[in-house]
């Protein structure tokens, strides 16, 4: 079993192509010959779960990805929250066909509600991956980054959704560098902070609904609420272009002024300078808000610094 931590960047599809030459250009000036493109990989992946979702409601995803003309059977975990990461438990083990070996699954800690494995007779496929990933490996504050970009789409019976992200994975080395580095991306080019993961993508398409965090209660700390509002945050600017919705803004503004009052002076300010240029954006009632908003920088900007300093009160 590995621990798996990771920070997921949303890139709409046209800048993806400008992400990708940001990233080769950062390798190529490089001094070290550990900053370096791998090949690309295309990679075909069935998701399986009850037709009632009994692995998703108990936070497991379970896939069988075909790369290379190998199979690659994986369990995951939801993990515990690292607010804006992913940090979760995975488990991988080489198959010979593309059906799944349930015996696999004694390695893995099942919750108590699928010990008794009674849900393993109802598994269907109910959803697919299907992308291009492109890789490299960066070295970056001392610690040692796999960067991925993927591109494709989910499917199922009930719609089709677009992948267009990128993937910082930390090998090794402070975790604090998988910010750092996202931040010398989102400098320059238009990326959020997201907390889909491709499985949900995927989950979702059934009913198209949006999970939202956990409301902390009045007596929790005012950290607690600057996560909370932090996470309401990302998930609404997610949901903005997942459903098209320009009246998301709304709650979007909602948040970063809830989030305003949990975070420090000079963060608080930066945050409402954000929220002015969302205002002043929505009150042009342009038919390009969306384009807009997702060409800019400063939200992953703000985004990332947000996170980074969230993080930065755990240890």
């Amino acid at each position: 079993m590995a621990t798996e931590l990771e920070l997921k960047l949303m890139v709409q599809p046209e800048y993806l192509k400008s992400v990708c030459a940001f990233l080769d250009e950062f390798c190529e000036k490089s001094l070290s010959h550990d900053n370096a493109r791998q090949p690309t990989l295309d990679l075909m992946n069935g998701y399986y779960d009850t037709s009632d979702a009994k692995l998703m409601k108990n936070g497991i995803a379970m896939r069988i990805r075909a790369v290379n003309q190998q199979y690659i059977q994986t369990v995951k975990t939801k993990g515990s929250s690292r607010i804006g990461m992913h940090e979760r438990g995975e488990w991988e083990w080489q198959i010979s066909t593309d059906s799944l070996d349930l015996s696999l699954l004694k390695e893995v800690p099942l919750p108590d509600s699928l010990a008794d494995m009674s849900w393993s007779h109802d598994l269907i496929e109910v959803f697919r991956t299907d992308f291009k990933r492109k890789v490299w490996n960066v070295v970056y504050d001392g610690a040692l980054i796999e960067v991925v970009c993927d591109q494709g789409d989910v499917t199922s019976q009930f719609g089709r959704d677009v992948i267009s992200e990128l993937e910082l994975e930390l090998k090794s080395g402070p975790e604090l560098s998988l910010y750092a580095f996202a931040k010398h991306i989102a400098n320059s080019l238009p990326v959020q902070v997201s907390t889909v993961s491709k499985a949900q993508k995927g989950a979702r398409l059934k009913h198209r609904r949006i999970e939202f965090p956990s409301k902390p209660a009045k007596s929790d700390s005012l950290l607690v609420f600057a996560a909370y509002w932090y996470e309401t945050w990302l998930t609404y600017w997610e949901a903005l272009f997942y459903l098209n919705d320009e009246a998301l803004i709304q709650p979007i503004l909602t948040s970063l002024v809830q989030l305003q009052k949990c975070v420090p002076g000079a963060l608080s300010r930066q945050l409402a300078a954000l929220e002015r240029d969302y205002e002043a954006l929505f009150d042009q009632d342009d038919d390009a808000l969306l384009a807009k908003l997702a060409g800019g920088t400063q939200t992953g900007v703000m985004m990332l610094e947000t996170g980074l300093w969230l993080n930065r009160q755990l240890d």
